[in-house]
């Protein structure tokens, strides 16, 4: 078990007020207890989400699912991580059921606030999910938080119109063989700056380059014994690999999720970047005029995972078996399933992946069934420790690579300096 806390878990329940803006006091009267349900006979359960966490169409369903349960969700918008560390800091109006997103090692310290799945499940219940994505709730003692919900795994996205255009390959198998190292990936670079005369980049941002190139290894910042390791060579090549997009003019320095991305995009600037299966959907919002030009193929260096959430139950409630079985029920494989033709939310139930609806061919991919990359990838994605502290290193490795793109910071100076800057928060 974990033994340090973070100082900003103790809050006074005065804060506790003002950030639960959502609930009119902190009495508790704004969420009927689980046995105040002013319907005789059903229970009540809570679920806090935030939007497209969960599809909303089988939210609307659990009530009829569960005829016995007063079911009341609560879609939370912006500072969801905020208000729900706000609500178990002050023990007052905590949810049954709530959803937790990548970040899911930094809720670790507060493991004492949720209940142990093991304790729910029935025994085969672990062996319906992707592996790596169950270890990612389980604690170093063994504790199970959470049950895995959405996944996130990666593939690279290309332009075939630009890929043609600079001499490369088009299509999707010939592109993964072309492709297969980031070392190839680089010197296809090179090929397109040169065939555009530096007008299209082959990267989006030198930030996606060390994120995902780290994402594929089975060791990240942190080993199973807590021990730092974010300065060695497994972060330290994906690292140099960063800087050397950077030196050879080969990124759009567009920042992911940002206007500028959505641009460059828009604008035929970006041909390829790697990147999670949830960016289809940020793609067609960028780029609706670049549809049919858009492939997805295997990504150099091997498959990987960026983000993915799940579903937790809180010791707050007072009905943990049921708000386990309507969990369990939102994240069952026929569900699952549903929640990706609604949302985008990739699988991770294993019977899920091998479900032929998911087989669908998709127009901005020029008729692609990119799912079958996707699916192929999630089960050959390496399990690596997870730890409270990797958001930490993860805020300073980002900034400081900006420093490198934006700046043009020596990326040596720039390694030292976050290097010393992450054992300095590390320490706090």
């Amino acid at each position: 078990m974990f033994m340090h806390k973070r100082k900003n878990t103790y809050i006074s329940m005065t804060v506790i007020c003002l950030l639960l803006f959502l609930l009119p006091d902190c009495s508790g009267s704004s969420f009927l207890s689980a046995g105040d349900t002013g319907n005789p006979g059903k229970i009540t359960l809570t679920l806090w989400y935030w939007n497209r966490a969960i599809d909303d169409a089988l939210i609307a369903r659990v009530q009829k699912q569960f005829p016995h349960i007063h079911f009341r969700p609560l879609k939370i918008g912006g500072g969801y991580d905020a208000k729900l560390r706000t609500s178990l800091a002050g023990h007052a109006n905590i949810p049954d059921i709530v959803s937790i997103n990548s970040n899911i090692a930094t809720y670790f310290p507060d493991e004492d606030q949720f209940v142990d799945i093991r304790t729910l499940e029935p025994p085969t219940l672990k062996q319906s999910y992707l592996d790596w994505k169950w270890q990612q709730a389980t604690t170093p003692d063994g504790f199970v938080l959470a049950l895995p919900m959405d996944t996130g795994p990666t593939a690279l996205y290309y332009r075939a119109d630009l890929f043609k255009q600079a001499g490369l390959p088009t299509e999707p198998d010939a592109v993964a063989e072309r492709l297969k190292t980031w070392e190839d990936y680089l010197q296809a670079g090179q090929q397109m700056k040169q065939a555009t005369g530096g007008k299209v980049f082959m990267f989006d941002n030198i930030n996606t380059v060390f994120n995902q190139i780290l994402g594929q290894g089975n060791l990240q910042y942190f080993t199973a014994a807590n021990q730092y390791v974010g300065n060695q060579n497994h972060v330290k090549q994906a690292w140099d690999y960063a800087a050397r997009v950077h030196q050879l003019g080969l990124s759009a320095k567009a920042t992911s999720y940002s206007t500028d991305w959505s641009a460059a995009i828009s604008n035929n600037a970006i041909a390829s970047f790697v990147g999670a299966v949830w960016m289809k959907h940020r793609l067609k919002d960028a780029g609706p005029k670049t549809a049919g030009q858009w492939r997805i193929a295997y990504a150099p260096g091997g498959p990987g995972n960026a983000g993915g959430s799940f579903l937790a139950i809180t010791k707050a409630s007072q009905h943990p078996q049921e708000a386990f079985e309507v969990a369990r029920w939102l994240l069952s494989a026929q569900n699952q399933v549903i929640a990706y033709q609604h949302t985008g939310l990739y699988p991770s139930a294993l019977a899920s992946l091998d479900n032929t609806a998911l087989l669908q061919p998709e127009p901005f991919f020029g008729g692609q069934i990119t799912t079958r990359i996707f699916s192929h990838v999630a089960t050959q994605i390496k399990a690596a420790p997870n730890n409270p502290d990797n958001d930490v290193v993860q805020g300073v490795i980002q900034r400081t690579l900006n420093m490198i793109e934006l700046q043009d910071v020596d990326p040596q100076d720039a390694w030292q300096y976050a290097q010393q800057q992450i054992l300095r928060e590390l320490s706090h």
